[in-house]
């Protein structure tokens, strides 16, 4: 049987397709399936998932904090204001004379 170039194109793609969706079906595999395997190997470790039966006695409860609102600060402008006016620009653009 006799294929042509772009069907061997499309069968090489599909085939590195299916492999790459396979490698990363294995990754996902293990990375999900790791800590429950070691999970299970302690027993006496509470499962990954679990919570913790009561708070760390060391962190302070939190305590509600309201904003206050700073002061405006009065800031200079970013451009340069003047007094004077500058003089009118010539729409023709420099050099042209009028």
């Amino acid at each position: 049987m006799n294929l042509a170039g772009s069907a061997i194109d499309r069968a090489r793609k599909r085939r590195t397709l299916t492999v790459s969706v396979g490698v990363a079906g294995v990754v996902a595999a293990l990375m999900v399936g790791t800590p429950l395997a070691l999970a299970a190997v302690n027993r006496d470790a509470p499962p990954p998932s679990a919570p913790a039966d009561r708070p760390p006695v060391d962190l302070p409860s939190p305590v509600p904090i309201s904003p206050v609102p700073s002061p405006p600060v009065d800031l200079p402008s970013p451009v340069p204001v003047s007094a004077v006016p500058s003089p009118p620009v010539d729409p023709k653009g420099p050099g042209t004379g009028s």
